[in-house]
């Protein structure tokens, strides 16, 4: 994965949350988990605050696009059938969390006030 490939994968906020949550859970995590995550932060919430619908948005987001882009560029590894997410070994994930020390904020914070309303 080149430099361009790798910032494209840190252009988005849910994806940084993603790789921001799975090295807080120690590499693993369900994607329930990191839907009720995800949207917390974005919404600013303790996760037992948030209603099933903002849940249910970032569940979609993240397994129709965040979470595949993230396993085609082998920055995590995915099972569906498991619901399990966890970070891989190797040069591209080592890659995007050596770019991520260039970004101002990683993960956004200025990100989770305004979220984005491409979904």
């Amino acid at each position: 994965m080149d430099r361009t490939e790798t910032f494209e994968v840190l252009a988005s906020a849910d994806r940084q949350l993603v790789l921001h949550e799975l090295v807080r859970r120690n590499g693993t995590s369900s994607v329930e988990q990191l839907s009720q995550s995800v949207a917390a932060r974005r919404h600013q919430l303790a996760p037992e605050d948030l209603d099933e619908q903002a849940i249910e948005r970032a569940r979609f987001r993240l397994t129709r696009t965040h979470l595949p882009k993230l396993a085609e560029r082998d920055v995590i590894h995915l099972d569906w059938d498991e619901d399990a997410v966890a970070l891989a070994d190797g040069k591209n994930a080592a890659r995007v969390f050596g770019l991520s020390e260039e970004l101002e904020c990683f993960p956004p914070d200025d990100a989770l006030e305004h979220p984005s309303r491409s979904w």
